[in-house]
């Protein structure tokens, strides 16, 4: 290869000409099945055309409305903004909106990336969207600061286009500027299907039939020969010739030989590689028509998983791009654009009601709001009213009445009592959402303990020697010193999602929104945990080889013993401590933010122990614990020390208690 070519590349920092470089270096397009295979010629394969038109017109037919955000959470159109009609109607005077998706989605299916041309006007509004084609974009480029577009139009000039000229959609890229094309990557699967319909063709055009071997008992001259085969096959070659009735004569006789077997795998083949490609663009097989594997029982879960999981990840892919390239900088936390892909979610009638019905019952829909989901005209404003089940009562009005036992109505409770019913219901809520956090929680630990046992016993093999701990002492040193990162790092994620999940739930119950510093609050909470899990860790293989040292004991055998125990028990008892501790603490900083000074007790869940029983309404300070270090529970099962201070639940293991505002 030419290193100083290909130091030039570099230094010029060129993206998309860098990939198609490379190409050309190793095979110029031609797969190993011998076809040459470019974005255009593999449309010419029937399941590369019918996945990139699947995606183009399903994507096409969406609706994409622009929205604005209302105060107070939720959205509305927003036809008064220029970008609406745009994206909604035209694009421009020439084309429907369908058509401007449909073509874009074309691209990005075959060379993985769309670009179109932005027309601003004088006042900076876009005006008219035109679309380029990928083919011709000959270099996307980073060069003091800017990403340039350099785009060769139809006299052979290129124009040098700006990034904010451009709405460029990229598809998956390993720069995340420019996207992979499909077809380059899944080059040798496309030049098979391509390379097995030729072969097909060539196979039916060329076959004769009846096929087998003429025997002569004779001896025929060359041109006798040729002339024999020649006659024959001008009567039995190709398909108009088939089951002609063969004469034969002089003796000769006629072995019929049926299709070798190599060539009967064509159709095998053939139905492998639409399965390939349906892969590659993972689009459902039943949407190809290979109905094999598809029921009248999962195609319509098959057709929805194609939304969920292929068809979105597209959608936000656009909807993200026509953001940032569409919106001026200043009104993107206003306005946005969004697909509906409601109806491709609609489902039989049937369950579309059983949805409806328990959406109306519990106030997550009007009468309305399922009429315009079924698209029939509303009934009017007494349509818009919701409905819980409290003697189906309206929304509005659930708090004027609190049903008695004899079901007459009765004026509402006090405000404390119904402020404390609230919150006792939010801890519920909290609480519920913890236990199913749990085993999620579980997974990460089981990970981060697979491969702290395995490092262990690693190293409990290689540095103890005759019984001297001095070496495997030294590991562990280092080793700790280490473990708090790696356990960050994969428990982050575990908690910042957790952590979303429950401030919601804190923030309503002091009548907040959730805040928006949590990422930084959840970083320093894994610091932590990360530090004190390396801790427990280090401390108890201390201690371990102590007491085995001790007692006469091996040291090796012991703490082999006991990371295996780690692998069997701990991820499960982590995961149950854990996932509570977070929970309250994530509800605290929010109680914090929001000035609450004042946290009580509150003991959740179907079954609850009678130190729970003990701690529920218990009130403290808002920096004090509810527990010191030598204080201790009294119950009838006996009596439970505390061996620190308890500011926040879990009491024990298997504890699901939370703090509420007092």
């Amino acid at each position: 290869m030419n290193i100083p070519i290909l130091s030039n590349w570099l230094e010029r920092r060129s993206l998309a000409k860098f990939e198609e470089y490379m190409d050309y270096m190793v095979d110029g397009g031609v797969g190993k099945a011998g076809v040459n295979v470019t974005e255009k010629t593999a449309l010419t394969a029937t399941a590369v055309f019918a996945c990139v038109r699947i995606l183009s017109e399903t994507i096409a037919s969406l609706p994409l409305p622009v929205y604005r955000r209302i105060d107070g959470g939720g959205k509305k159109r927003a036809p008064e903004h220029s970008n609406y009609k745009i994206l909604h109607d035209a694009p421009n005077p020439y084309m429907t909106a369908f058509n401007f998706k449909e073509s874009l989605m074309g691209h990005l299916g075959t060379w993985g990336n769309a670009y179109a041309e932005k027309v601003i006007n004088g006042r900076g509004r876009l005006e008219q969207l035109w679309p380029l084609r990928p083919d011709k974009m000959r270099e996307v480029k980073y060069e003091n600061g800017k990403l340039l577009y350099v785009y060769n139009l139809p006299d052979g000039t290129d124009k040098l286009f700006t990034s904010d000229k451009i709405l460029h959609i990229a598809g998956l890229g390993f720069d995340g500027i420019v996207g992979y094309s499909p077809i380059r990557m899944a080059r040798e699967a496309v030049g098979l299907a391509m390379a097995t319909e030729e072969y097909g063709g060539r196979f039916f055009a060329n076959g004769a039939k009846p096929g087998g071997i003429l025997r002569h008992p004779g001896k025929l001259k060359e041109g006798a020969r040729d002339n024999l085969r020649k006659s024959w096959n001008d009567m039995h070659r190709g398909l108009s010739n088939q089951h002609r009735i063969a004469i034969l004569e002089e003796g000769m006789d006629y072995t019929q030989i049926g299709i070798p077997p190599d060539d009967a795998q064509f159709l095998q083949t053939r139905k492998f590689q639409l399965q390939e490609i349906a892969r590659i663009y993972r689009v459902p097989p039943h949407m190809l028509a290979d109905l094999e594997r598809a029921t009248f029982s999962n195609i319509e879960h098959q057709s929805i998983d194609f939304v969920v999981h292929t068809i979105r990840p597209w959608l936000v892919r656009w909807e993200q791009a026509i953001k940032q390239k569409l919106f001026l900088e200043q009104e993107r936390d206003i306005y946005f654009a969004e697909f509906l892909v409601d109806g491709l979610l609609r489902g039989d009638t049937q369950s579309r009601f059983e949805a409806y019905t328990k959406g109306f019952q519990v106030g997550g829909y009007s009468v309305n709001d399922i009429l315009e989901l079924e698209n029939r005209n509303p009934i009017g404003s007494e349509g818009d009213k919701r409905f819980v089940p409290m003697n189906m009562i309206p929304l509005d009005q659930v708090g004027e009445f609190v049903p008695k036992a004899s079901g007459k109505p009765e004026t509402k409770e006090p405000e404390e009592d119904s402020r404390m019913e609230q919150r006792n219901r939010a801890a519920q809520n909290r609480s519920m959402l913890t236990k199913r956090f749990e085993s999620v929680v579980s997974d990460a630990v089981a990970r981060i303990v697979k491969g702290e046992a395995s490092d262990v016993k690693r190293a409990v093999k290689k540095h103890f020697k005759e019984r001297d701990s001095t070496d495997f002492y030294l590991w562990m040193e280092e080793y700790y010193k280490k473990l708090p990162d790696r356990v960050k790092r994969t428990m982050l994620p575990v908690f910042y999602t957790l952590t979303e999940l429950i401030q919601v739930e804190a923030a309503k119950e002091v009548n907040g929104q959730p805040l928006d510093n949590m990422a930084d609050w959840v970083d320093g909470y894994a610091d932590r945990y990360g530090v004190a899990y390396a801790q427990s860790s280090h401390g108890q293989l201390r201690a371990l080889v102590r007491d085995a040292q001790a007692e006469g004991l091996d040291p090796a055998e012991v703490i082999v013993e006991r990371v295996e125990g780690w692998e069997n028990t701990r991820a499960d008892k982590a995961a149950m401590i854990e996932s509570v501790n977070l929970s309250n603490a994530a509800a605290k900083a929010v109680f914090v933010a929001y000035g609450v000074t004042r946290l009580r007790w509150a003991a959740v869940g179907s079954k609850t122990c009678p130190y729970c029983e003990e701690m529920d309404g218990r009130v403290v300070g808002i920096d004090s614990p509810f527990l010191g270090k030598n204080d201790n529970l009294e119950s009838e099962d006996g009596r439970m020390a505390i061996n620190k201070p308890t500011f926040k639940p879990p009491l024990h293991i298997g504890c699901v208690c939370q703090i509420v505002p007092e």
